[in-house]
């Protein structure tokens, strides 16, 4: 089944119109239509939202997989429904203030069982993506979780507090001479950071990135 099927058939599933799905996911009913038809490939910022709504993996719209509930491109579906515990969701984690400031939570995302026992609820948090330094993995307004005290190895993505500016997601990648946190954008003005080993190195990694999400109650 192609990507066009497969949104037609989770919204029908839902019983949407072309121009209701259009209304959430921020398109037209044209372009749903040409989605729908294969003659038009959505955007990746698009594409997760669209998995975001359905709560699918981008493998299962795209038809690479049968799995509406694969994990392997780090989104997670799941609904309030289903998830018996949530978590709170920062707008923002600021630097110079307690790390994780009550007066920033904007809300609560659900998280699974598998996920707690993975992880543990209380080394979870989340925060909602501003900004599109890693659209190409996470669109902007997603809720990314993450995990606390997790060892981040080279490639994995993070949350870290830069330049004691607001907490920001980069891809992390270490040398012999330097620790480097890469955007992942389809914009090209962002850059990586790069962090000499023989100076001091202002930043601090908050946590190791688990999913993304688009729930938020």
């Amino acid at each position: 089944m192609n990507l066009g099927s497969r949104i037609k058939e989770l919204r029908t599933e839902k019983r949407m119109t072309q121009a209701e799905l259009g209304r959430v996911i921020g398109v037209t009913k044209v372009s749903i239509s040409g989605y729908e038809n294969n003659t038009r490939q959505p955007d990746n910022s698009i594409l997760l939202k669209l998995a975001g709504y359905f709560n699918v993996s981008t493998d299962y719209l795209l038809g690479k997989s049968n799995n509406k509930l694969s994990l392997s491109n780090g989104s997670a579906p799941v609904n309030f429904s289903v998830a018996k515990q949530s978590i709170p969701v920062y707008g923002m984690i600021h630097a110079g203030e307690p790390t994780f400031a009550d007066q920033y939570i904007i809300g609560e995302t659900p998280i699974t069982d598998k996920i707690i026992d993975k992880y543990g609820r209380d080394n979870l948090f989340a925060l909602q993506v501003d900004g599109d330094s890693m659209s190409k993995v996470i669109a902007p307004g997603f809720i990314a979780v993450f995990a606390k005290d997790c060892e981040v190895e080279n490639g994995d993505i993070c949350a870290v507090l830069v330049d004691g500016e607001n907490a920001t997601l980069k891809r992390f990648k270490e040398t012999s001479k330097a620790v480097i946190l890469e955007p992942e954008s389809f914009n090209p003005i962002y850059k990586p950071l790069i962090f000499p080993k023989n100076i001091d190195q202002d930043f601090r990694i908050l946590g190791k990135y688990v999913f993304a999400t688009s729930l938020l109650k």
